[in-house]
């Protein structure tokens, strides 16, 4: 059984890494536009699916925990 302190640690967590997820993918293709002086479209692709998929999962592990939190003690 989990207390609601930690169901709510886990959800402002979940914010945390969409928030960063979010944030990562232009700051990423910044980079890599600037430290190789151009801008590769297949690289920049690449960079955005990856990102894609870290947001998903991310935004998935915030529903879940939302979920678990609003559950509260019918565990």
């Amino acid at each position: 059984m989990t207390s609601p302190r930690v169901k709510r640690a886990r959800t402002r967590i979940a914010w945390c890494l969409l928030v960063g997820s979010i944030a990562g993918w232009p700051a990423s293709a910044w980079w890599v536009w600037w430290y190789r002086s151009g801008f590769d479209p297949f690289e920049q692709l690449m960079l955005f699916l990856s990102w894609l998929a870290i947001t998903i999962v991310a935004a998935d592990f915030l529903t879940t925990s939302q979920v678990h939190e609003e559950q509260g003690g019918r565990d």
